[in-house]
This record gives C-alpha cells, structure tokens and sequence, in this order.
C-alpha cells in the first residue's frame, strides 16, 4: 500500500473512532433539523445586518482625516483616547519609525462603510459595548499571535480607553511569555459605573470583561497527536514518528478553556462569547511530521474544528442555564505578500479581493481551511455556534500591515477595530433578531446529547 494511501486509510478511521476514543462522547439520540446559520440575510421583517451584509461595503476616505506628524498622533489618528494594554505598543501602532508616519496617517484616513442594510450600526458604540461586557457578560478571545487575537485584545484595550485596565502590566522587569494570560477589566472611575446594572458577584477588580489566552491549535499537542493516530496508528516505513517539528506553539486543552474557564462563575469569570480564531500555525515547520505537506494538513484541519465545534456545542448544551453563551468561529486572515513595497503601502485600499494562487508560509491554504471551519459549524447545526464570515474587509487592506511583517495589522487601521464594532452589533441585535425571524426549533439537551 503506498504512503499516501496509508495516509488517508488512517486519517478516515479516525473520523470514526477518535470522537468516541478520545473524548468519551456518546452519540446523539436525535439530530435537529438541519441549521445553515446565520450568516446570510433573512427576508420578511425589519431586516438587519447579516455578516455578508456588513462584508459587502467598501472603504471610503474620511472627510478630515487627522495628519500624523509624531507618533502620539497616531492616537487621535485612529479614534483613540489611549490603549489600555502596553505590550509592544510602538510594534501595534506601527508609530516608532518617524520616515513611515505619513504612511501611518494614511492607512487611518479610512472608515469602513458596509452596505446600506447595516444603517442601524452604532458609531459611537464603546460605552455601549462596555455596559455589554459587563451586564450581558465578557468575552473570551483564543487564538495565536498568527491568528491575530492577541492584536484583537490589543485593538479592544485601545477602543475602549479609559474604561478599562489590562493586566499583565509589561512594563515590569519579568520575563516575557507569550502565552501569559491578558485581560481587560472595568476601570472603578469609568463614569460608566454610574449606570451600569452590575451581576451579582461581579467584582471589578477581579471580574474580566475581555480576557486572551494563546491557543495555537485549539487542543494541546498531546491532544493533537492522539487524533491524528486515532489511538492506533503506528509510523509506517518512511514516516515521521513525530508530528510536530521544531517551530514553538502555545496549546491548551479545550478542558481548560472551553470546559472550565469559559463556563467559570462569577466573581472569577462572566463570560457571554468565546470568540475562537486560527489556522495561522498549521503550517509544514511546525506540522513537520505529516508525509504528504498541506494535504494532510488539510485533513488534519478538518478533523480538529469538528471535534471543537462538537465539544464546543456539547458543553453549550450541558451548561444550561438562564445565561445563555455563544461561541463564535472568526474566519483567519492570511498575510499579503509585498505588502512594504511603496506602490502597496500608499496605494490605499483595494477595491476587490485579490486571488491567492501563490503566497509565502500558508497564506494560499487559508481560504480552503476557512471553509472547512464554516462547514464544520454548519454540519453541527448547533444555534448558538456560529461562523462570523467577517473576512472581506481586512483583505482589501494590504497597505494596512505592521512594518514588520505582511501578516499582523496595525491596530487603529479600522481592520480590527471593526470586527470589535460587528460582533458587539452581531451578539445584541442581529442574532436575537435572526433566531426570532426564523423561529428556530428547539435544543433541549434532552434531544441532543446521551450520557
């Protein structure tokens, strides 16, 4: 039998015996009627802002924008008072290079406008998201450094100053870890206290609203290794008896994020969405040990967003209570090659989405495992795990990236600023909306999950 053959003989045992193997699941008694999601517009009544509805605009040039001429400009540049966190801050604002701070200005003279349906967006939205983290509940950002959350955390510090404080404080004389836990917590002379309704238990200084933790692949290695043998599989002649190379990665085991740390009690936790990103490390340097490159890689991802999305619905459904959380899938966004030319970096926004054909690291692959993330969350057809199919407008910015690399986006660029701006409208309006037009049928766990 040839490797390849071998190959895909085992990745297929897998998918039916892993689930059952590793996890300890039961199969569901009863399967609802399947779910698309709400990713698309629904017609009939006041119709809102769907994801593709707010993917669909365009970038126009603001009428005023504000000149950098030093790096603090950067700031008002970018519709901030400040930033709350102070890891690597001249790296996030990209405003440590005094040649480049025209460029620096320019890629923040734009606003994001999505189509005419999404009129009924908030502009001024930060104390309103605010008041949300507290009162309906915080959120739980995982991903990589690749997968760009950690820059979400930083760009959610910087649009919700002074209202909030993050630990960790990096300006202390400790050692960097990149996997050190960050959050943002309720700043006790906000004026916003003044009107927020607090949850029982919340304690300000020890009840987070927005918190990050490093998660590369979503599983531990440990985790990762014994899907992919499928508790049987043993190296054939030729193949590599490890999975993982040399590159370094940051994994925990969904048991600690998804099945204790998201469902904590306050007044250690009070979390309403764990908004979930990667696929910016499934690449060959760190899956070195897979013998046929990004097929098996492919496969691979398949087979490990199933098993999140399936744990992730399994304890939505097992955590039932009057809080009723959300998890959310948000689509990697790869790097753009060339990014740091001068025709790129001045030439402002694009109009349309370029195709990836070739690209460095695993940029090309990405659409392909994107689609595979959707497919999983539309295969569970669980209501409350979603994919916010929010990717368009980041890839229309490649004049956007950090002066460092063609990957991470400067913060303050309006790129993830807005996707801040959507999923606070998306969790309070759109998808209370969408599940009230489409009077979706019941989950009781009853129907669902057998222990």
């Amino acid at each position: 039998m040839s490797q390849t053959s071998y190959l895909c003989i085992r990745l297929s045992a897998f998918a039916t015996v892993s689930l059952a193997l590793f996890y300890f699941i039961v199969q569901p008694s009863s399967i609802p009627r399947p779910w698309k999601g709400p990713g698309g517009a629904v017609t009939g009544g006041s119709r809102k802002c769907s994801p593709r509805d707010w993917s669909a605009g365009s970038w126009k040039r603001k009428e005023n924008p504000v000149v950098v001429v030093k790096p603090d400009d950067v700031y008002a540049a970018s519709g901030f008072k400040g930033c709350a966190s102070n890891r690597e801050v001249p790296w996030h604002l990209a405003n440590d290079h005094p040649d480049d701070l025209p460029w620096r200005g320019n890629i923040s003279a734009y606003d994001w406008v999505p189509s005419g349906v999404c009129n009924d967006m908030l502009d001024e939205f930060q104390e309103s998201l605010v008041v949300d983290l507290v009162e309906r509940g915080g959120w739980l950002l995982i991903g990589g450094t690749h997968s760009v959350t950690q820059e979400h955390f930083f760009s959610i510090s910087c649009t919700l100053y002074p209202h909030v404080l993050a630990t960790p404080d990096y300006s202390k004389d400790w050692g960097f870890d990149r996997a050190w836990p960050q959050h943002l917590y309720l700043n006790p002379i906000s004026p916003l206290v003044s009107r927020i309704k607090f949850p029982e238990g919340f304690n300000m200084t020890k009840t987070p609203l927005v918190s990050f933790r490093r998660n590369d692949l979503l599983f531990n290695t440990t985790e990762v290794e014994t899907m992919f043998n499928g508790g049987v599989w043993k190296p054939g002649p030729g193949e590599n008896s490890t999975l993982f190379g040399s590159e370094q990665s940051w994994n925990i085991s969904p048991t600690e994020y998804l099945d204790d740390l998201f469902f904590r009690p306050l007044p250690d936790a009070n979390y309403h969405t764990l908004i979930v990103s990667t696929a910016g490390h499934w690449s060959l340097k760190l899956l070195a040990g897979l013998p046929n490159g990004y097929t098996d890689i492919y496969d691979l991802y398949r087979i490990i967003l199933g098993n999140f999305v399936y744990q992730a619905a399994r304890q939505l459904d097992l955590h039932q209570s009057a809080k009723q959380r959300e998890v959310v899938i948000r689509p990697y966004m790869p790097g753009d090659d060339y990014c740091h030319t001068h025709e790129v970096m001045y030439g402002g926004p694009l109009k349309e989405v370029p195709n990836i054909e070739h690209a460095s690291y695993n940029w090309a692959w990405i659409p392909h495992l994107n689609g595979l993330a959707k497919t999983a969350v539309e295969e569970r057809a669980h209501p409350h795990v979603n994919y916010a199919d929010i990717y368009r407008p980041g890839k229309l910015r490649p004049d956007a990236h950090v002066l460092g690399d063609c990957l991470h986006i400067t913060i303050g660029a309006g790129v993830i600023e807005g996707w801040t701006k959507y999923l606070h409208y998306y969790l309070g309006t759109y998808l209370p909306w969408y599940r009230a037009s489409t009077k979706l049928p019941g989950y009781p766990i009853s129907d669902r999950f057998r222990r």
